[in-house]
C-alpha cells in the first residue's frame, strides 16, 4: 500500500475509532446489566435475636427466614415495618436496602423500579453511617457498588470503590469481577479493567466478556490480545450484534495497520449480514475514499444516509468534493 493511503487509513481510524469504541463499551454495560442485575441472592447467616419490642412478624429471625428462602418482597416488607419503629437500626437498614435492590432488579423499567433503587441507596448508605462494622458489611458494599454502576458514568468511581471494599470484606460473588472490570473501564482505568476481566473470564468465560476485555485491551494498545479476544468472540458467539461489534473493532485495527483490504472484507461481511447497518456502509465509503475511488465512496455514503438520514459524518462527506 502507498504511504499516503496508509496515512489516510490511520487518520480515519483515529477520528472514528474512539467514538465507536466508547459506544460499544456503553452497549456492553447495558447487556451485562441485563444478565447480572438480579440473578441470585446472597445467603445471610442468622444473627442473635435482640429484643427491641418489634412485633414478632418483623423480627430479625423472620426477616432472615424470608431472605434466605428467596422471598425478596417479604424481606422488603418486614424490614420496612421494623424500620418504622427503629429507623436507625443497621440490621434492618441493611436488609431493607439489599431487598429493595433485588426487588428493583426483578421489576420492569419505570418509576417504581427507580424509586426502589433510590430506597436501596438511601438505606444502605444510612446503614454504613452507623457506628461499628455491619454483620453484612461486604454484602452491603457489593449492592451499593452495583447500584452506583447502574447510575452510570458519573458514579462509576463509587462503583469501583464499593465493589473493591466488598471483596476486601469477604463478599466475592459470581459477578463481582465482571462488574469491577466494567466499572474500571468506565473510569478509563483499562489496566485494572483487564486484570479483572481476566479473573472473570477464568471463572466463567462468555463472549460478551471477551468483547469487553478486547475493548479495554484496544484502549491499552495491546493489539495482539485485542485481536485474540475479538476473533474468539466471532468464532463462538451466537449473538449477531455481538459478532458485528467485534468485526467493527477488527476493522478499525486493520485500518490502523493500513490494511484496507482486510478492513474492507470485515465491513463487507457486516453489511452482507446486516444490509441496514448505516455505520457499515459509512466505513466502506471511507475505505473507498482512501483507495481513491470517489464513485464507490459516494455510493456507500448515499446508502448510509438512505438508511440513516441523520448520519452526520456521511452527510459531511457527501457535501465534500472528492
Amino acid at each position: 500500500m502507498k504511504s499516503g493511503a496508509r496515512g489516510r487509513a490511520k487518520g480515519l481510524s483515529k477520528r472514528h475509532g474512539k467514538r465507536f469504541s466508547i459506544g460499544l463499551l456503553a452497549a456492553v454495560f447495558l447487556v451485562v446489566l441485563g444478565l447480572g442485575a438480579g440473578g441470585y441472592f446472597i445467603l445471610i447467616k442468622s444473627q442473635p435475636e435482640r429484643s427491641f419490642g418489634i412485633q414478632s412478624k418483623a423480627s430479625r429471625q423472620k426477616v432472615l427466614e424470608a431472605w434466605n428462602s428467596g422471598d425478596r418482597t417479604s424481606t422488603l416488607e418486614l424490614s420496612k415495618a421494623a424500620l418504622a419503629q427503629l429507623p436507625f437500626d443497621s440490621f434492618y437498614l441493611s436488609m431493607h436496602g439489599i431487598a429493595s435492590y433485588y426487588v428493583a432488579a426483578d421489576s420492569s423499567e419505570g418509576d417504581e423500579r427507580q424509586a426502589l433503587l433510590e430506597e436501596a441507596l438511601f438505606s444502605l448508605r444510612k446503614a454504613l453511617a452507623q457506628q461499628g462494622k455491619l454483620p453484612v458489611q461486604g454484602q452491603v458494599e457489593y449492592v451499593l457498588g452495583k447500584i452506583y454502576f447502574q447510575k452510570g458514568a458519573p458514579w462509576m468511581d463509587l462503583a469501583v470503590q464499593y465493589l473493591e471494599r466488598s471483596l476486601q470484606d469477604g463478599c466475592e460473588t459470581k459477578d463481582s469481577e465482571q462488574f469491577l472490570a466494567l466499572a474500571y473501564a468506565g473510569i478509563d482505568n483499562h489496566s485494572e479493567a483487564v486484570r479483572h476481566f481476566e479473573k472473570a473470564l477464568a471463572k466463567e468465560p462468555s463472549d460478551i466478556l471477551k468483547l469487553s476485555a478486547a475493548i479495554s485491551y484496544k484502549e491499552l494498545g495491546e493489539v495482539e490480545k485485542t485481536v485474540e479476544y475479538l476473533s474468539s468472540s466471532i468464532d463462538s458467539a451466537s449473538d449477531g450484534l455481538l459478532v458485528q461489534r467485534a468485526r467493527f473493532l477488527l476493522g478499525e485495527i486493520a485500518m490502523e495497520k493500513g490494511d484496507l483490504s482486510e478492513a474492507g472484507r470485515l465491513y463487507r461481511s457486516i453489511v452482507e449480514t446486516d444490509p441496514g447497518s448505516a455505520e457499515g456502509w459509512y466505513r466502506l465509503g471511507l475505505i473507498a475514499e482512501a483507495q481513491k475511488d470517489p464513485i464507490a465512496a459516494r455510493a456507500s455514503w448515499r446508502k448510509t444516509t438512505t438508511i440513516d438520514p441523520n448520519h452526520i459524518e456521511a452527510r459531511k462527506k457527501l457535501a465534500e468534493r472528492l
